[in-house]
């Protein structure tokens, strides 16, 4: 009897540091031992849900379709919409007074014919600027900067999925109001950095949100701050960070997967067969055979 309850006793104690030593495993290393277990590329998916769930490739128009028109103008938003796009990308800045406009920069100088900081001019200020620098910018004559609105009815208009990217923005609760009010919120992906999703994320569990890895960085380091934020959630990746065998082990964590910027056609036909969620690019347009796919043009 003795020995039966010296047994049971070891028993109970070994269980506790067990327990113990697992409820101290950190997130990272807690991702690291998932990767590591999943690094056999079995294909598993990520649930394709909401604006994934949509079939076919999904190609996305970088800035607009920028190569063909001004960056982040409404020439090039059009233009992606009418090209075919699944989705079109802009990024976007606040102004002092609390309004968003699509604006990749801290400042207006490198694309307008204005200077200052978005976020220390007013939304008058601004409109007193046209964009005068960009590729086509003489069919694109007077220009002005767009606001968020006007970029969310343009993917609205085409049935364009908007992926925001957030530079700089203080109030986040405005910036939701203006994606819910305009009925995209179901129709929308939110990328920046961690903080900024985090923010998004507090307030709203529909729109999925996804932070940047940019090259050379190690996709394990993206994918291991991205567990912070517990679903619906992603990486933008540079595409030179991840093959096949990456995007299977992303998917296998519950994590969507987009790459940035790729233009070369052959390129982008392996990463959309890779499994990539979608790819954004200056280049390619969504077609089938020399005919434009949207009946909206």
């Amino acid at each position: 009897m003795y020995n039966i309850r010296r047994k049971l006793w070891i028993l109970t104690v070994l269980l506790f540091v067990v327990s113990t030593v697992m409820l101290k495993v950190s997130p990272d290393k807690q991702v690291e031992e998932n990767i590591a277990t999943a690094s056999t590329p079995v294909q598993a998916e990520v649930a394709q849900t909401g604006v994934f769930a949509d079939s076919g490739e999904k190609f996305v128009a970088h800035r607009g379709y920028s190569n063909y028109a001004p960056e982040n103008s409404i020439p090039a938003f059009e233009f992606a919409g009418k090209m075919g796009f699944w989705g079109i990308e802009t990024d976007i800045s606040q102004t002092a007074d609390g309004q968003f406009i699509c604006m990749h920069d801290e400042e207006i100088d490198r694309t307008t014919d204005g200077s200052g900081v978005v976020g220390e001019m007013t939304m008058d200020m601004i409109n007193q600027f046209r964009i005068d620098k960009g590729n086509y910018i003489r069919k694109c004559e007077n220009t002005k900067i767009p606001t968020l609105t006007e970029f969310l009815e343009i993917c609205k208009q085409y049935n364009c999925v908007a992926v925001v990217e957030i530079k700089y923005v203080s109030d986040f609760d405005a910036l939701l109001g203006v994606i819910v009010g305009s009925g995209m919120e179901s129709r929308c992906i939110i990328a920046g950095s961690l903080d900024d999703v985090k923010e998004v994320r507090f307030r709203n569990n529909v729109i999925p949100v996804m932070t940047l890895g940019y090259a050379p960085t190690p996709y394990t380091d993206n994918l291991a701050q991205i567990s912070e934020i517990p679903e619906n959630r992603g990486v933008l990746f540079n595409f030179p960070q991840v093959d096949k065998t990456a995007i299977d082990i992303i998917h296998q964590q519950g994590v969507y997967c987009g790459v940035w910027s790729v233009d070369d056609a052959e390129l982008a036909q392996e990463y959309a067969n890779y499994g990539a969620d979608f790819i954004i690019t200056n280049e390619i347009p969504a077609r089938i055979g020399n005919q434009m796919i949207n009946d909206k043009e």
